[in-house]
């Protein structure tokens, strides 16, 4: 049921990019201003996160799912805005707003998986983020496919998957998990030892930044290329169902092989996938490549994720907030640096570049593994 739930609602959160094209198109937008709107939810919906990710720490409630599945469909109402004046600002508006719902629910959404206690954790989060990955990869086929034959209008039923995630929620009780405090010494030793959370953090950086300019630009480019936007569409669901295939098969070899070095082989596998990719992006039959990169860099995320999960450093819901929206929330603010230069040199040039970012996650993870893990787990040894 949470993996349905956070279905919903990163199926809004997926919808701008594939939609950028008719957007532009129905409301006289360049490419710059259609890339602030991106960027305006994805900051909101990811950045919000880290703001609220502390918020209610000690309650067990999802009371920000309920919200946060109200606010977040907002963006199906793109239809009722008006096509005259300054359309910008109340498109903008709308994006933030919706933005900010899509926030609120990813880490209360986490703390209600953490709660699954007879799941391994390598598997209850692959499942969880299986979900996300799939909602975000369906939202570019159903909503350019309901735009294509509807207009905008055709998002309006959209609106009533809410209503049954708020159902769901109600009727299992779903409740939250309360990270215990650490009782004596001897406990907070041990849980010292632990990887620590900002190295973490710092590992999905690149990784983060290289998928969100990916998946922003691909289905523009592919726009360009002459392909339709339905194509450009599936295109971004190929790279979704890839990281959520994936992420099953890699949680699996992680529960035994351990995460740090699953995730580090599967940031180095998605580097051959993207660049064949990039060298025939003008062949249909090109997509499966799609799919490939999105087994291996969507999988490597969901790892690093559960390796977040008991690391040490802020609270658990902070933990989650930073990795689920301020991770996101800083590669947009790569993406918005980029924006003159794919304004001028093309979004096929800046494409290019895209590999760098998993090959300097992969780096580090390797930094990790044999810098910091393994020292600390020496001398845990020693004690």
């Amino acid at each position: 049921m949470l993996s349905a739930v956070h279905f919903f609602i990163d199926m809004f959160a997926g919808m701008l990019p594939p939609l950028l094209p008719a957007i532009m198109e129905e409301f006289a937008l360049s490419l710059s201003l259609g890339g602030l709107l991106v960027i305006a939810m994805n900051m909101t919906s990811n950045g919000v996160q880290v703001l609220t990710g502390h918020m209610r720490a000690r309650k067990r409630t999802p009371l920000f799912l309920h919200i946060g599945l109200i606010v977040g469909a907002g963006i199906c109402l793109l239809g009722v805005l008006p096509r005259i004046g300054y359309i910008f600002v109340p498109l903008f508006l709308l994006a933030l707003v919706s933005g900010c719902g899509i926030a609120v629910v990813h880490p209360e959404a986490l703390r209600a998986v953490h709660h699954l206690r007879r799941i391994p954790p390598a598997v209850s989060t692959a499942v969880f983020m299986a979900g996300g990955f799939l909602g975000y990869a369906s939202s570019g086929t159903v909503s350019t496919v309901l735009v294509s034959r509807y207009g905008l209008w055709g998002l309006y039923p959209l609106v009533l998957c809410p209503v049954v995630g708020i159902l769901l929620v109600i009727f299992l009780r779903i409740r939250l998990a309360i990270e215990p405090t650490i009782a004596n010494t001897n406990k907070q030793a041990v849980s010292d030892k632990r990887l620590p959370f900002w190295f973490i953090f710092a590992m999905a950086m690149p990784a983060a930044v290289s998928t969100m300019i990916f998946a922003s630009l691909l289905p523009t480019v592919l726009n360009k290329f002459g392909f339709e936007l339905t194509f450009g569409g599936f295109s971004a669901t190929m790279f979704g169902l890839g990281g959520a295939a994936g992420s099953f098969v890699w949680a699996a070899v992680a529960h035994k092989k351990g995460e740090l070095r699953c995730l580090i082989i599967a940031l180095f596998l998605t580097v051959p996938f993207l660049v064949i990719y990039l060298i025939f992006i003008g062949k249909a039959a090109a997509i499966w490549l799609v799919f490939g990169a999105g087994f291996c860099s969507i999988s490597a995320y969901t790892l690093m994720i559960t390796l977040a999960r008991d690391s040490s450093g802020p609270n658990l819901g902070r933990r989650m907030g930073f990795m689920v929206g301020g991770t996101w929330a800083l590669a947009n603010i790569a993406f918005l640096a980029l924006l003159p230069v794919i304004e001028h040199l093309g979004a096929d040039f800046v494409l290019k570049f895209v590999p760098v970012g998993y090959i300097l996650s992969a780096a580090f993870g390797l930094f990790i593994m044999f810098r910091v893990r393994r020292p600390a787990e020496a001398e845990l040894a020693g004690q």
